[in-house]
């Protein structure tokens, strides 16, 4: 697909913007999204915002600005892309922000394309480590030397979640694939009992759990990367995603796509 052809042209630049949020760390300055009701949690640097500003301005000097965009801030060459297309681009400038914010070092830039069906490019980048993964359609690379976290050990049979609240929480999302994966052996825990480094997007790349349960209405900025992720290495899915559209997060959140999915690492 040419579009394809056309976004791995900034891959450099997206290399570039995550060395630019590793400089702009020490001074960033940290604001709560106190809309999203997530204080602590939910949170945005001023280097969220620059980061965002560098790559879009590079993005809209291609086709690529005949996109449909989504991006995490409100910056202003947003404006700069349609408002309506096939191909959906997404953008989040600091995964991982309060990593970011507190000195860790597991934040990335994550740059997507779909088709409103599935994801067709991702490359996801963690500056800190110099290192990342990047999928075209069916085809995944990971690049760089695989990082180690300290506290992490390895949990097989076990697919990991972000918390226990509500739409995050699986046993409340999807009650019967819960309690057939639990009939085979499966057990569900939160990423941080694992891990005070690793989210649990992490922690199945790294090969430390078997299973990756995405939260019900994800964020459209950054919810892709495990399902293409998924996808290309052929593992088994459980989904029910829309993204055709986004939907406004909960009390003027970011936007999301409604639905959710669970990939194992079990092959189809």
């Amino acid at each position: 697909m040419e579009i394809i052809d056309v976004i791995q042209k900034f891959e450099k630049y997206f290399i570039e913007a995550g060395k630019l949020a590793t400089k702009l760390r020490k001074d960033a300055v940290v604001s709560d999204k106190f809309s999203s009701g997530i204080k602590g949690i939910d949170i945005v640097t001023s280097a969220d915002l620059a980061v965002q500003e560098f790559l879009l301005k590079k993005l809209a000097k291609s086709e690529l600005k005949d996109c449909e965009l989504v991006a995490e801030e409100n910056t202003p060459s947003k404006k700069l892309f349609s408002k309506h297309s096939d191909i959906v681009l997404t953008t989040d400038p600091i995964d991982g922000t309060k990593s970011y914010a507190t000195g860790g070092k597991f934040y990335s830039v994550i740059v997507t394309l779909h088709d409103k069906k599935r994801p067709i490019y991702t490359f996801d980048y963690f500056p800190e480590l110099n290192w990342g993964i990047k999928i075209v359609n069916d085809f995944c690379e990971i690049f760089g030397q695989m990082p180690k976290a300290s506290s992490a050990v390895s949990v097989p049979k076990t697919i990991a979640f972000s918390n226990l609240k509500g739409k995050s929480n699986p046993k409340i999302v999807i009650p019967e694939i819960y309690k057939s994966l639990v009939a085979q052996g499966y057990k569900f825990k939160l990423a941080k009992e694992i891990s005070q480094e690793l989210d649990s997007r992490m922690l199945f790349i790294l090969g430390m759990t078997d299973g990756y349960f995405a939260k019900q209405d994800g964020s459209a900025e950054d919810c892709l990367t495990m399902l293409h992720f998924g996808l290309a290495n052929s593992c088994k899915i459980f989904q029910h995603l829309d993204l055709s559209r986004t939907v406004k997060g909960v009390e003027g959140g970011s936007e999301e796509y409604a639905g959710y999915y669970l990939v194992l690492r079990e092959k189809i």
